[in-house]
């Protein structure tokens, strides 16, 4: 089946997965010919225009994080198979995807039981590395109201979601949610902590080791407003764009069950998920099983947040959010004098682009200043935002509206400083 038949087909579906988006969002390269940035070519465009994306031109499409008028905030969990170097051989053959992708499966399985076991409706899609957990949430919902009492703004995020018009109690709903992907992140590498000892591949919270399952929670940094994750039934196109497999048609996302509250429906077995993928015919019908509806997230959220919050993450988390920052500019400068730190944190810290945003160098930096130089956390997060907001280390990243230096740094510190401090013992989950 050719793409745009298969977007034909599933038209209707793919829709109503938009049905609470002000918007819809594409990234595709073809679009650098079209005055798109050539390093981010991404189009924000009215949902009215998912026909003319898909149908018409075949690309992939996204879903924003917030929602039409900020009344609903998408819950985007990620998790996914990381191999380095090796990542094309997800993108090599269906029995070379098949043998990586089957190796996610139990950390999958994990996370999904969560959600099961605490009657929170989600629908499960999978991609070719992995997959995405995905519910909507009401701000006004008794779940909204939850998530906001446990969010937190940093001034940079506050200003920046202001200027592109998202609502407070948007923002700290999106907050809110980080913090409870933090809380199952860190579940999970608990849960799994013995993984490589069994000659299986490590858990890791972000791809933090050179070969990993990781949940990969970076969406969580960043200013809402530009935030997004590929829907379900799009294409998926890595094949193409990243490793230059232009002869082969592209991949496909596959939905592998919808939860509704009680039951989960239509469980995907491994041949479905992964014939589907390579496949447009099998996947067009495959998607018969699904309206495409993102389930909304009921009352029972609301006692998931409970458990959050008698937890020794909670704990972590009021502390640093209520420990007083480092004024600009002297973090940096006060870490400059720390003797008791090794050379390689040292070099990181004098030559930090791109080490301090790269999560295989940011987690043996944080837990060197955190464990071996006993430094706050927050502090630590100050010394990130100097970094970040340094014109010298000549960045290329937007430190300022995309993705907030205080907010960054802050969401990367509490990540893998509390993975520091249960590794210490200074850190019991529950």
């Amino acid at each position: 089946m050719e793409p745009r038949e298969y977007y034909r087909t599933v038209l209707s579906r793919l829709k109503k997965c938009f049905e609470h988006s002000g918007c819809a969002i594409t990234i595709e390269k073809e679009l650098i010919d079209e005055g798109y940035s050539k390093d981010f070519p991404k189009m924000i465009t009215s949902k009215k225009n998912i026909d003319y994306l898909t149908v018409e031109r075949a690309f992939q499409i996204h879903l924003p994080i917030i929602g039409e008028n900020c009344q609903t905030v998408l819950y985007p969990m990620d998790f996914e198979i990381f191999l380095g170097e090796e990542q094309s051989l997800l993108y090599e053959d269906k029995a070379t995807q098949k043998k990586y992708f089957q190796e996610t499966l139990p950390v999958i399985n994990y996370i999904k039981n969560i959600f099961i076991n605490k009657q929170i409706p989600f629908l499960l899609d999978y991609t070719p590395s992995g997959g995405h957990l995905l519910f909507n949430v009401d701000v006004n919902s008794k779940a909204g109201k939850a998530l906001q009492e446990i969010g937190a703004i940093e001034q940079g995020m506050l200003e920046t979601s202001l200027r592109h018009g998202i609502t407070q109690k948007a923002m700290l709903t999106f907050s809110g949610i980080t913090r409870i992907a933090e809380y199952v992140a860190l579940k999970t590498v608990i849960e799994f902590k013995d993984s490589k000892e069994k000659g299986n591949f490590e858990v890791t919270i972000s791809d933090s080791s050179a070969k990993c399952i990781n949940i990969d929670n970076s969406w969580c940094e960043g200013a809402p407003h530009s935030r997004s994750i590929r829907s379900p039934f799009s294409l998926h196109k890595k094949n193409q764009e990243k490793y230059k497999k232009y002869d082969e048609p592209p991949l496909v996302d596959i939905i592998g069950g919808y939860f509704d509250g009680k039951t989960f429906h239509h469980e995907a077995d491994l041949d479905t998920i992964i014939d589907g993928m390579w496949d447009l015919g099998k996947a067009s019908k495959w998607a018969k099983n699904f309206d495409g509806v993102i389930p909304m997230a009921n009352n029972s959220m609301v006692k998931f947040i409970e458990e959050y919050k008698s937890s020794g993450l909670y704990t972590f988390h009021k502390d640093f959010d209520t420990t007083k920052d480092i004024p600009a500019g002297k973090a940096l400068e006060y870490a400059r004098s720390e003797r008791n730190i090794p050379e390689w944190t040292m070099n990181i810290l004098n030559n930090p682009n791109p080490g301090t945003v790269q999560p295989i160098n940011m987690i043996g930096f944080i837990y060197d200043f955190v464990i071996r130089a006993k430094w706050r956390p927050k502090h630590v997060a100050n010394i990130l935002r100097d970094i970040y907001l340094e014109e010298s280390f000549k960045w290329v990243q937007d430190f300022v509206d995309a993705t907030p230096a205080d907010e960054k740094a802050n969401f990367w510190v509490r990540t893998f400083a509390a993975t520091a401090y249960w590794q210490n013992g200074k850190l019991k989950l529950n």
